[in-house]
């Protein structure tokens, strides 16, 4: 149901962004900020946010609605 951008072009309704690898959580909440930015300009809907924090490394999942609005 969801793809992920790093698959490549997403064929379905939905897309995942994942941000990861960031050490320090300053640098990444500047690029989670910078995904939600770019979805937001291509028109997608946000559908949900999650993130998850193991022995510093952070990995957050931006899943968006990429159908045009009806």
């Amino acid at each position: 149901m969801f793809e992920s951008e790093s698959q490549g072009t997403a064929s379905g309704r939905y897309r995942v962004v994942l941000v990861s690898g960031e050490m320090r959580q300053k640098k990444h909440q500047e690029s989670v900020q910078q995904a939600l930015d770019e979805g937001s300009a291509q028109g997608w809907h946000l559908v949900s946010a999650t993130t998850t924090n193991t022995s510093g490394a952070w990995v957050t999942g931006v899943y968006w609605d990429t159908t045009p609005a009806r």
